[in-house]
C-alpha cells in the first residue's frame, strides 16, 4: 500500500546528479506539463527542459563513442545543467501540489499533479511494469522483452517514433507479430523518442475427432529485430486468430 502523506509531507523526489545518466535524461523527458493550467507558470516548460535532456543525450552519445567525441567534463557540464533545471521546476511542482491539496482540502490533488507533471512523489511508491519493458543497449539497439502469458502465445507489437512521453507516435512501423518474448530492435534512430505497445494472443485449440489439439506451432522464432528500412520480420502462426486482441500501455524509450 502507499503511504498516507500529509499535504506539508508533500515533497516531489528530487533527481539525482550522480545517477545513471540516461535515467536522468529520462527524467526530464518524462516532463508534462503543457496543458496543466496551475503549472503554467513553471520556471523551466516542457520545451526547454527536452531541449536540456536531448542535449545531453547528444553529448552523452558521443561520450560513449569508440573512440569518444565528447569528454567526462563535457557530460558533467550537460547532466549538470539539465539536473540544475529539473530541480527547479521540482519546487515549482511542490508548491503548486501543496497550494492546490490545501484548497481542495485533499492530498491526492497535489499527488495527481506532481505525477501528472512525469515527476515523482517522496514516499509513494511508484508503479512500474516489469512485464513489459525497452532497454536501451546503444549503437541504436533496444532490447524489449516481456513477461511470456503462455507457451506458444503469439504477440503482437506495434513501434513508432514520437515528441515526447504521453504522445502517440507519428510515425509507425508495420506490425511485428511473432512468439519470441524478447528481441532487439536495431537501426533505430539515436537520440529519437519511441512508443511501443503490445497484445498478446493465446493458441486457439481445434477439435480433431475425439479430441483436440493445439493449432499453434512450436518451433523456436528467429531472433527479431528491425532492419533499418523497419520491415516486418515475423508471419503471424497458423491458426492463430488475430483479428482478437486488445492493446496494451505505451511504453515510452529513448534510443542511445
Amino acid at each position: 500500500m502507499e503511504k498516507e502523506l500529509s499535504i506539508n509531507e508533500l515533497t516531489v523526489l528530487l533527481v539525482d546528479r550522480n545517477g545513471k545518466v540516461p535515467d536522468i535524461i529520462q527524467s526530464g523527458l518524462n516532463q508534462s506539463t503543457t496543458g496543466t493550467l496551475v503549472l503554467a507558470d513553471i520556471t523551466y516548460d516542457d520545451t526547454e527542459i527536452h531541449g536540456f535532456s536531448n542535449a545531453t543525450l547528444v553529448v552523452y552519445t558521443k561520450y560513449c563513442a569508440k573512440p569518444p567525441t565528447a569528454t567526462k567534463e563535457d557530460l558533467s557540464i550537460s547532466v549538470n545543467t539539465l539536473v540544475d533545471a529539473l530541480h527547479v521546476n521540482a519546487g515549482d511542482i511542490q508548491s503548486v501540489a501543496r497550494i492546490q491539496s490545501k484548497l481542495a482540502g485533499d492530498v491526492n490533488v497535489g499527488i495527481n499533479i506532481i505525477k501528472k507533471a512525469g515527476y515523482l512523489v517522496k514516499g509513494v511508491r511508484s508503479s512500474t511494469n516489469k512485464d513489459f519493458e525497452a532497454i536501451p543497449l546503444g549503437g541504436g539497439e533496444v532490447w524489449i522483452r516481456t513477461k511470456a502469458v503462455a507457451t506458444g502465445a503469439v504477440y503482437i507489437r506495434e513501434c513508432g517514433i514520437t515528441t515526447g512521453k504521453g504522445i502517440s507516435p507519428e510515425t509507425m512501423f508495420q506490425l511485428l507479430i511473432g512468439q519470441e518474448s524478447e528481441f532487439i530492435l536495431t537501426g533505430l534512430k539515436v537520440a529519437g523518442i519511441y512508443a511501443i505497445r503490445e497484445a498478446s494472443i493465446l493458441p486457439i485449440p481445434r477439435s480433431s475427432g475425439g479430441g483436440s489439439e493445439p493449432t499453434n506451432v512450436n518451433e523456436p522464432a528467429t531472433r527479431a529485430s528491425i532492419s533499418k528500412t523497419h520491415k516486418r520480420i515475423y508471419a503471424a502462426v497458423d491458426g492463430i486468430e488475430t483479428s482478437n486482441y486488445v492493446w496494451g500501455d505505451w511504453i515510452y524509450f529513448v534510443v542511445l
